[in-house]
Parts: structure tokens; sequence; C-alpha cells
């Protein structure tokens, strides 16, 4: 929650800012001086005393500006209060090559993929609040909502709609992953451990970072049918290696969810683009669902401009009255800084994540610099089949291609491959060979 680092857009900034706001506070208080003595509400010696006062002063305000490629920050001369507002926006253009013989169209075509504002900051110096709503789709979305506190030995604590601590893929933004989507094994994940209303701990130490929570539902699962279901997250990362050239990330993870029986809706399926409204895996609504309870590793390194990552999930689902089910995910991945970055200098051990890169340069044909490139690939692969259930099995690779031209815009190329399914249904049967071309421009301060 607490900041130290400022980068000031201009001491100009301020003192028009501080101008504006001196002239305005000044004007306002004395016209309403005057009105309380003429209405007699104050004294003569009383109105003498307060017009006197201070209205806004320099000091109150310390810094207003832009910090290191973020949003505009304002934070009070005492350093107690502090206020930051950013967003971000991805456009995406995709398309599919399908094999007509699967009787079902995606859909491709352009969209808003996220349209959000950020507002978060601390005040009284140890609590701290964010609040992120997005606009895309033309339609508002509570992403997080959130009060906190931080402790003096560095461990908070969050209330609010928020992020459950399971995946790494998760936790990171959608701002830094190298990859214009999530894999297709963060399906099986995040049906479970989405965003949602509790309570989460943190904690973290040199090379060590540990989060876990109690959670409700999230702000859009809510059901008139029944009450609300429940769980609990919990990660702990060690990190061995953690220095200026190298990063050694290892981590095991555990989730559980409940639901109410009597809202039996819960299922698990894919989907090609987050609009494409087309399915390769789906289990349908799940009979008699009570339970899931999900495990298992991470990894994440990165040497210079290497940058690799790797996460498994197994799920376990326990149902009433019927047979126990296993699914199970897993994605590996690597990355390339072609202009030479290193994810290293992002790694940010309090959260247990990678940041994106920081160009070394920025894109600027005047002087013939072109900012940062960097190529990435990844194989992923999920399992829905058990039991009495055929949800599917799909593997899938993706190679994606990114232009990195300052630190608030990225140009990203993604082409996605259905390498394999078990064809155990009609689109299961074509799916194998299928590509996804997607472009992105995304801008985020």
């Amino acid at each position: 929650m607490k900041s130290s680092r400022y980068s000031l857009a201009s001491s100009a900034l301020n003192t028009i800012v501080i101008a504006v706001l001196f002239s305005s506070a000044e004007a306002a208080d004395q016209e309403l001086l005057d009105i309380l003595l003429s209405n007699g509400a104050i004294t003569e010696d009383q109105y003498e005393e307060l017009i006197e006062k201070d209205r806004l002063i320099e000091a109150d305000v310390a810094e207003i500006g832009f910090s290191n490629g973020s949003g505009l920050q304002i934070r009070s001369g005492d350093g107690d209060f502090e206020v930051e507002i950013g967003g971000r926006m991805q456009l995406d253009l995709t398309d599919h090559s399908i094999d007509s013989r699967m009787g079902t169209q995606p859909i491709s075509g352009s969209q808003i993929r996220r349209g959000r504002i950020e507002i978060d900051g601390t005040f009284a110096e140890d609590w701290g609040y964010a609040a992120e709503f997005d606009y895309a789709k033309n339609k508002v979305a509570i992403k997080d909502l959130k009060l906190g506190y931080e402790s003096d030995n560095g461990a908070t604590y969050y209330i609010g709609h928020q992020k459950q601590p399971y995946s790494l893929s998760l936790e990171m933004s959608s701002n830094d992953i190298p990859f214009v989507e999530r894999s297709i094994d963060n399906y099986l994940v995040a049906t479970f451990t989405d965003r949602a209303i509790g309570g989460r701990f943190e904690n973290h130490g040199s090379n060590w970072f540990v989060a876990g929570g109690l959670y409700g539902d999230s702000m859009k699962s809510g059901s008139s049918n029944g009450d609300e279901g429940w769980g609990a997250a919990g990660r702990f990362i060690y990190a061995p290696v953690v220095n200026s050239n190298q990063v050694l990330h290892l981590g095991v993870r555990g989730a559980y969810r409940s639901i109410d029986t009597s809202s039996p809706v819960m299922k698990i399926k894919d989907q090609t683009t987050d609009f494409s409204n087309f399915n390769i895996v789906n289990t349908g609504v799940l009979p008699e669902f009570e339970s899931a309870t999900l495990f298992g590793p991470e990894i994440g390194a990165s040497w210079g401009p290497l940058y690799l990552t790797a996460e498994h999930t197994t799920a376990d689902i326990d149902r009433n009255g019927r047979q126990s089910l296993e699914f199970s995910g897993w994605n590996a991945a690597i990355s390339l800084n072609l202009t030479g970055e290193s994810r290293t200098n992002s790694y940010r051990i309090d959260a247990g994540e990678f940041k994106a890169i920081r160009p070394n340069q920025y894109f600027d044909l005047s002087n013939g610099e072109f900012g940062a490139w960097e190529i990435s690939a990844r194989y992923a692969s999920v399992d829905l089949n058990d039991g009495d259930i055929m949800g599917g099995e799909e593997d899938a690779l993706s190679l994606g291609l990114n232009w990195y031209l300052n630190r608030n815009v990225r140009i990203m190329a993604d082409w996605t491959r259905i390498l394999d399914t078990d064809e155990s249904s009609l689109i299961r049967l074509y799916a194998p060979d299928m590509d996804i071309f997607t472009i992105r421009t995304q801008w985020n301060y």
C-alpha cells in the first residue's frame, strides 16, 4: 500500500494546480465568511480570526504527477494520504480458421476487451483502498472494490471484492502476461477461484510470499434460488534465487469452493476468444455438484531476457450422492526478449508475481529507436473427462509477438492452434487444426 517512488511530471504542474486550488478556495472561503458574518452566525472577532487562517498552502499537496509511467498520483504533504488514478484499454481484432463440418461457427470480429478505470491509494498512513471498474461491452462491471490495512510488520489485510490467491496467471494482470489471453486450463481454475467477496491476508519476506483468504461468491454470481456458496484459497511462494539477473520462483497453492445444492448451475467450459461464444470443452451443468478442491504447483524463472512459467491444477469434484470426479489442466510457457529486457527487473516478491518488461528504449523514429520486442510460446492442456462426465480434452499451442512501444503502449499478435482433442463430440471431432488469430492494441497507465 505504501509507495516511496514519485516522478513528478514537472514542478510547473504543481505550481499551476496549487495556484488554481488556492485562488478558488480563497474566494469561496471569503464569500462564505462574509455570508456568515452578515447573518450574525459569527462575531467580528471570529470573522477576523478565521480570515487570517491559512486556507490552502502548497505544503498540503506535496506532489502531483505521474510515477514511472503509471497513473496520476497525488500525495499529501504529511504523506498520510495518497491517491492514484489509472486505467487500461485493450482493443482486440480476432479471426478463426475452422473446419465447416463442425456445424457451429465461432464469432470473429473486434471488441474492446477491457476498458477500465482504477482508483487506489492510502489514508491515515496505514489504510489502503482500491476500486476498479470495467466499461467494456457497454456494461459496467466492478472488478476490485476493497479496503485494507497494513501492519507494521508488512502484513496486509483486505476485505471486499478482490482476487483469490491461487494461480500465478490469474494473479498477474492482463497488462503484464505475455499472451493476449490466459491459457485454456485457466477455465478450470477461474471457474472456482476468480474474484469474489471476502477477506484476504498477505505477507512476505526477502525470498518468500504467502497469501490466503476466505470468500463468498463473486458479485455476479448471486442466486435467488438458494444460499450463496463460499470458498477458501491460499498460495505460498519461495524464491531461492532473486538477484539483478536471475529469479527462480517456486509455489504451491490450494483452493476450496462449495455451492448451495439448490442452485445446481456449476459448469466448466472454455472459450476460444472472449466473445466467440464457442466452446471446445464443456461439462454442461454438473449434476449434484457439491464442492471442488483444487491444488497444484507453479514455477517461474527469469534468466536475463529468458522468461519461463509452468502451472498444474488438479480439481477434485465432490457430488451429492454421485461419483466424485477428477479434472486437470496445465500450461508451460517461454518468452524471449529480443531487445535484451528482463522480467527479473520487474519481479515482485511482495506480490509473488512478475510484472511486464520495461523497454530499454521507447519507440522514436527520429532517433532510430523501435521499443522492445518479445516472442512467446505456450503449450496448454485441459482434461474434463471423468466418470459420467464427458466434458472433453483439449491441447493447444499459442505463439505470440509483443511490441512494447513504451511503458504504456503494447501491440500484441497471437496465433493459437488447437492441436488435439478426444473427439468425443462433433465440435471436438473437427476442432484439431483450428487456428485463432488475435491482434491487440493495449494502452495502460
